[in-house]
């Protein structure tokens, strides 16, 4: 009778699944997920305030967190995830790369970052916003985009060498002139120009 309750259970859920691709991974996951949540001190949340959140997106949801493992991890079948990517892409983004590109919201109370000291994570799908892939990776990344992005939309940039020995290198110049703009927070460069470069691009 269990079992038939858990399959009603199963079902019910994978109706909300979003996308086509990876059917049996996303059905074993929701398998694992009812009966974790079946448990006695499975987790935190219930059944029920999964179905609220997913029947009701956009809408205050609790939320449904499960115990963290000693990795972080969740094991499904034969392969491993986080519990929050795992179910974000079962109910949200079928194409979710990584954990970088999401974000708890504010009124989650077990969200995965480290500011969470307990040992539940929530895997309510709703709990959790996308970043815009483009913004995603490390912060050299980050940094790296935004100065070329901030090149390529100019089409065209002076600069001034302050001292012979940049001369041969207006590149690094440049670059060197920008870091110190951003790092004082100004918008240019109080400084006489005595040799200008236009950089042009086309």
């Amino acid at each position: 009778m269990n079992g038939l309750f858990n399959g009603t259970s199963v079902k019910k859920l994978l109706g909300w699944r979003i996308g086509e691709e990876e059917e049996k991974f996303a059905e074993k996951a929701v398998e694992t997920l009812v009966k974790k949540l079946k448990k006695k001190n499975g987790g935190v949340g219930t059944l029920e305030d999964l179905e609220y959140a997913l029947a009701h997106p956009g809408s205050h949801s609790k939320c449904v967190a499960l115990p963290k493992s000693q990795d972080g991890r969740l094991q499904v079948s034969h392969r491993k995830g986080l519990p929050h990517v795992i179910y974000c892409r079962v109910w949200r983004w079928p194409d979710l790369q990584s954990h970088q590109e999401l974000r708890p919201i504010p009124e989650c109370l077990y969200p995965h970052d480290h500011n969470n000291k307990t040992p539940y994570v929530c895997i309510n799908p709703y709990h959790y916003q996308r970043l815009d892939p483009t913004r995603v990776g490390c912060p050299l990344q980050l940094f790296a985009t935004d100065f070329f992005s901030c090149w390529f939309e100019t089409s065209f940039i002076f600069f001034s060498l302050i001292s012979p020995s940049w001369k041969d290198d207006p590149f690094y110049f440049s670059v060197y002139c920008w870091l110190f703009t951003v790092m004082l927070g100004t918008n240019g460069y109080d400084i006489t120009v005595k040799h200008p470069i236009i950089i042009q691009f086309t």
